[in-house]
């Protein structure tokens, strides 16, 4: 399978020429050499680099001139960033790609974008891009994952109700042994969760089984899904499908689950901010990342293209009657709204801590170093 996606990647890199999208000639040239004389372009990103160390290496050998630095932090910490940055004039960064979709937003709304264009944008849908100030980038499923070696047996763990069944048993195999983000300290759980609760009557009766469960509770989706793969936790819940499945290649006891009544499609939001130093180097590494040719190196990594030209990684292919995509715009305000977030973490925490939450897990620090910014 890994074979195939890197051979798919190949051949869509050999069918880009040298202008990898839809700016031509003169156009392109124009914008190269603006981005040129800025020397440099600053992205802040909660991907991981060795996901898109690729991307970032072609992006490099076709714009020499243009120095790139990435910058990888959690979507929180940047989103706090960003706004402690704007109240006292620190530089910014030129461009701010996260998972957060809301937070994302929010930085729309409160006037921190800059508004661009992109000639890419005619192959994304109509969810994928909110005013050419906020692009979704990717179209990742938000799966389960459980150890094929410590699930009960006789159990099928197919849909979100089959987990709400499979927890409402409190079988001793899983009590303590079941994972999930917590909420208030990772931004995109947090989103998850919101969504979850639109889409579903049964999200948070999965979150009271959960804490009856003596759930525990992780800032990511790599330390869920990490926890599952160790065998310390049977199931993890509710982390990105890209992660899944590249633990999934790295051990076969992992499933990635894309659940049957209804799947989440989420994206990792790119906004340019207004006061970015090199802005048209920002727009050059926008229009790379959203171009067929940028794609195609996410798409090797297992995270699903929004472009509608480029076919979903066989692993994460889900039926288009079942996805529920997060839509790119300011819908996504309300779950930020401070009453409403105060609201669902109030019944989160309910929940959760009243029941024995001796068995869940503390909260760590990422198990690998992320660079501070400067």
């Amino acid at each position: 399978m890994v074979r195939l996606l890197v051979l798919a990647a190949s051949l869509a890199l050999a069918a880009c020429d040298g202008t990898f999208g839809g700016l031509r000639g003169q156009d392109r040239a124009r914008l190269a050499d603006a981005a040129a004389r800025e020397k440099g372009v600053v992205i802040w990103s909660s991907t991981d680099r060795p996901i898109v160390g690729e991307l970032l290496a072609d992006f490099q050998r076709l714009n020499p001139q243009v120095r790139l630095t990435y910058v990888e932090m959690p979507a929180l910490v940047i989103h706090r960033l960003i706004e402690a940055h704007a109240r006292s004039g620190k530089a910014m960064p030129d461009l701010v790609w996260t998972s957060a979709m809301d937070l994302q937003i929010k930085l729309v709304n409160d006037g921190y974008a800059l508004r661009y264009a992109s000639p890419e944008g005619a192959a994304l849908p109509d969810w994928a891009n909110w005013k050419n100030e906020a692009w979704g980038v990717t179209a990742e499923p938000v799966v389960m994952v459980y150890n094929r070696r410590l699930l009960p047996k006789g159990v099928s763990l197919t849909s979100h109700a089959d987990m709400l069944r499979l927890l409402e048993t409190r079988s001793p195999a899983v009590r303590g042994r079941v994972a999930t983000y917590d909420i208030a300290n990772s931004a995109v759980g947090y989103l998850y969760q919101s969504q979850d609760a639109l889409a579903s009557r049964l999200a948070w009766p999965i979150v009271r089984a959960l804490g009856s469960n003596g759930v525990r509770l992780f800032p990511t989706s790599e330390e869920v899904i990490a926890d599952v793969s160790a065998g310390r936790s049977v199931v993890g819940y509710n982390v990105l499908g890209s992660y899944a499945v590249a633990e999934m290649r790295r051990n076969p006891n992992v499933v990635v689950v894309l659940p049957t009544d209804y799947t989440l499609l989420a994206s990792r939001i790119a906004v340019i901010p207004t006061k970015a130093l090199h802005p048209n180097a920002a727009r050059l590494f926008l229009d790379f990342l959203l171009s067929r040719r940028g794609q195609s190196h996410l798409v090797a990594r297992a995270m699903p293209s929004a472009r509608r030209d480029i076919a979903v990684p066989a692993p994460l292919a889900t039926p288009e009657h079942i996805q529920r995509a997060i839509r790119v715009g300011p819908a996504l305000l309300v779950v930020q709204d401070r009453l409403t977030r105060r609201r669902v973490l109030t019944e989160w925490q309910r929940l959760v801590a009243k029941h024995d939450t001796a068995l869940a897990a503390p909260l760590t620090a990422p198990s690998r170093t992320r660079p501070a910014w400067p």
